[in-house]
């Protein structure tokens, strides 16, 4: 309860530091890989934040500090939207707390699925975008954004791609982090941490680093206290400290492993997901 409490304080004195006339410090807007949809087609949009320089937004778990980027959507009958896509969170500051988001400019991705049956007139989506970005110390400055934002697209009974939206997209869907072949993962809660241990499949050998980090997609883990990390053998384990807020039965262990030096055997990636449930 100590760490929302000191959260909400953090935010709302940053907002005040703002000012009453602050500008956004971002520009921001929906685009599609496609100008015209087709009967029963699934397509991508994305939400585009583009930062002033030395702003940053916050990914889906942004810690135990900062606000996650969402989107309520609005839209035509029949139309279904999936969850963000997350391009892979850099380290952020809000003052001197870390926090999980993007230093630099994000583009998140939504897949869209059409129904059967189209209107001959074309379709309006709609979503309301929230989100904070937050800029540099020592003038903290983080400024709330409510945006209630709108796409429309064409109907025809075959689709037309939008040239600049379907590279936008493209050039985003590469920074997100896809599954490492020859990787094995293990997890267990012992008290307040929890121990990850990982392991190469083929024998390739595993480096600790101080700035190897552990993205976790629920907030059950405060980004107040240092992750540790170690080699024991041919075992990476990295040891990641629970919140006191966290639930008593954590379910399962989500989200991206960072290496700065990139992971053995995966062509200078340096981000491996991780999803299996704790022992």
């Amino acid at each position: 309860m100590a760490n929302i409490i000191c959260t909400l304080l953090l935010v709302v004195t940053a907002t005040l530091a703002c000012g009453a006339t602050r500008p956004d410090y971002l520009k921001h807007g929906l685009l599609s890989e496609v100008k015209t949809i087709a009967p029963g087609q699934t397509f991508t949009v994305a939400l585009f934040l583009d930062h002033d320089d030395d702003f940053h937004t916050y990914w889906q778990n942004p810690g135990t500090v900062g606000l996650a980027t969402s989107l309520k959507w609005e839209l035509p009958a029949g139309f279904k939207a999936g969850p963000i896509q997350w391009q892979a969170p850099e380290k952020v500051k809000m003052v001197s707390y870390d926090a999980h988001g993007y230093n630099s400019d994000a583009t998140l991705l939504v897949d869209i699925t059409a129904p059967e049956t189209l209107p001959e007139d074309g379709v309006e989506l709609k979503a309301k975008a929230i989100w904070m970005v937050c800029g540099p110390e020592p003038k903290l400055c983080c400024n709330m954004g409510f945006k209630n934002l709108s796409l429309p697209l064409q109907t025809s009974t075959s689709k037309e791609w939008d040239a600049d939206g379907r590279a936008r997209i493209q050039e985003a869907r590469q920074r997100i982090p896809q599954v490492l072949d020859g990787w094995e993962h293990g997890a267990k809660r012992m008290g307040e941490k929890v121990v990850l241990t990982v392991r190469n499949t083929k024998g390739m050998p595993v480096s600790s680093d101080d700035d190897l980090y552990f993205y976790s997609e629920s907030n059950h883990f405060t980004t107040l206290v240092q992750q540790r990390n170690k080699v024991e053998g041919n075992e990476l384990i990295v040891t990641l400290p629970v919140a006191d807020y966290a639930p008593e039965k954590l379910g399962e262990l989500a989200g991206l492993l960072y290496h700065p030096k990139g992971w053995p055997g995966a062509n200078g990636k340096k981000y491996m997901p991780v999803s299996l449930p704790l022992q």
